[in-house]
């Protein structure tokens, strides 16, 4: 009797394992569906679709890069209030300063800034992000956006392509290497490697 028990208890503890398998990859099939749905959205300028997309895989999981990127489509809807909410969601994530949504959030907290006039406030996050760029990812903007921060004075719509387009070459940067192990973050490549992760 007592050896029934234990393969019944066995046999429960393993379906257990199997179901919740099955639900968090489910769950992650979810994410990587919205995420990817949004960032097209976002491609095509569709931004309150992709906003809508973020914030369904964040309902799915948890993540901060959802929510740097919900923070990046409200800005562009000029809804600073959202952006502002999203970037706060981000920040109190432990993990906010080793992901790679950390430029993202980042970036787009001084852009937030700079449009509610916060000039000051907004000239000292784009000097964090200059220097924590400038020391993680090859970028020919960094010393043209280092120049607005020497100078005080800030080109926004200059600042958010430049800002945007080193954003985006990190993230790929990033999803190269988690993809195949190839890339600049590639130790072995010689490329520079390391940086955030």
């Amino acid at each position: 009797m007592q050896g029934v028990r234990q393969g019944v208890y066995a046999g429960c503890v393993t379906v257990i394992f199997f179901l919740a398998s099955c639900a968090s990859s489910d769950m992650n099939r979810v994410y990587n569906d919205y995420m990817f749905q949004g960032k097209q959205d976002w491609q095509v300028k569709e931004y309150a679709q992709a906003k809508a997309d973020f914030l369904k895989a964040y309902e799915a999981e948890k993540r901060i890069a959802p929510l740097a990127w919900a923070e990046t489509a409200s800005y562009w809807l000029n809804d600073l209030p959202a952006a502002e909410q999203y970037l706060r969601e981000a920040e109190a994530n432990p993990e906010y300063r080793k992901g790679f949504s950390y430029f993202r959030v980042l970036g787009y907290q001084a852009l937030v800034l700079f449009k509610q006039g916060n000039k000051k406030e907004g000239l000292a996050v784009l000097k964090t992000y200059v220097d924590d760029y400038g020391h993680t990812f090859p970028s020919s903007n960094t010393g043209r956006i280092a120049f607005m921060v020497r100078k005080g004075e800030v080109d926004l719509p200059r600042l958010e392509v430049m800002m945007e387009n080193d954003i985006w070459d990190y993230e790929q940067g990033i999803g190269q290497f988690e993809s195949g192990y190839t890339g600049y973050f590639d130790r072995n490549s010689g490329a520079g490697g390391g940086g955030r992760r």
